[in-house]
């Protein structure tokens, strides 16, 4: 050994082992989960640039129905809103207000959520316009139940304020 004794070699490997074995302890820091509304967020768009493609295609405009879950005295003003919020993404609005007035319930017992897929189904609008997701679900899991339903079928949600409030 040259310039080091054995005493030095012996105190910096020990150091070099007592950072390791606090690592060690430490373990690897947990993975951490996506935001599960910018997950969503991408889904829901992912769906409505697909309908996109399909109504290009076709050679017209995406075509939606707007649906508001509110009491009827605050619908008017929501439903104008969203009306150009609609127009302002060249969609192609339906005359048709499917509103919810009863405030949250299951999505299976909302009468005008049912109206909107009424309309989907018979082909009358592509897809859905909301204000938020909050009118749909509030709770994420049944939110991303309804998006996985709407585009197995083809259809699309837009939203006039995002998932992620952006």
């Amino acid at each position: 050994m040259t310039a080091m004794t054995k005493l030095e070699l012996d105190d910096w490997m020990d150091r070099d082992n007592a950072v390791q074995r606090h690592w060690a302890g430490v373990g690897t820091p947990p993975a951490r989960q996506s935001d599960p509304l910018a997950r969503l967020l991408g889904f829901r768009t992912d769906g409505v640039r697909a309908a996109g493609e399909v109504a290009r295609q076709n050679g017209r405009k995406l075509r939606v129905v707007r649906y508001v879950q509110a009491p009827e005295h605050e619908a008017g003003p929501q439903f104008e809103a969203l009306e150009l919020v609609a127009q302002s993404r060249h969609f192609q609005v339906r005359s048709e207000l499917c509103l919810d007035p009863a405030g949250p319930a299951l999505l299976e017992y909302r009468p005008g959520l049912a109206a909107a897929r009424c309309l989907l189904r018979a082909g009358f609008a592509d897809g859905l316009v909301a204000p938020t997701y909050e009118h749909i679900s509030p709770d994420l899991r049944e939110y991303e139940r309804f998006l996985k339903a709407m585009a197995e079928r083809g259809w699309f949600v837009a939203l006039a304020l995002s998932e992620t409030g952006r």
